[in-house]
């Protein structure tokens, strides 16, 4: 990043074409899991985050949010690192974003799914009488089902 004055005396930074910008990389992943990855051209390693956070917050939600936040560091730290020359610079492919974005909610609505089915199971299950833990048996015993 260079800083340019204007004869005014303001003085911004300039991003250059080849680029990236550390804070978009964090909102990207705050919004995403690994999405600030795929903003620095590292699809991979984005769909690596992804999977590794929706599989943490689906088994236990420690682990999920470490990684999630994990991947908000290193999306920041990746950006930096290709600023400064010491990591190969990647363009940003907009098709991999949007290939991501829809991957991403397609997975976060399946594990939203199973976590709502898991916990109506388990509320059915309380529901039953002792030793009857079947379903269709418990319906046809109440006569709502022939």
């Amino acid at each position: 990043m260079d800083s340019s004055c204007t004869p005014t005396g303001s003085c911004s930074e300039i991003l250059h074409e080849n680029e990236k910008n550390p804070q978009i990389a964090v909102f990207c992943s705050s919004l995403i899991p690994g999405l600030g990855q795929v903003y620095n051209g590292e699809t991979l390693k984005g769909f690596v985050f992804l999977f590794g956070t929706l599989l943490g917050l689906f088994l236990i939600l420690i682990p999920g949010l470490i990684m999630w936040i994990y991947s908000m560091y290193d999306a920041h730290i990746t950006a930096g690192k290709m600023n400064e020359g010491t990591l190969e610079f990647r363009p940003l492919h907009p098709a991999y974003i949007v290939l991501f974005v829809v991957v991403a909610v397609f997975l976060i609505i399946a594990v939203l799914v199973a976590i709502t089915l898991i916990i109506i199971s388990i509320m059915l299950s309380q529901l039953s009488p002792p030793g009857n833990a079947d379903f269709l048996q418990m319906l046809k015993m109440s006569g709502q089902f022939p």
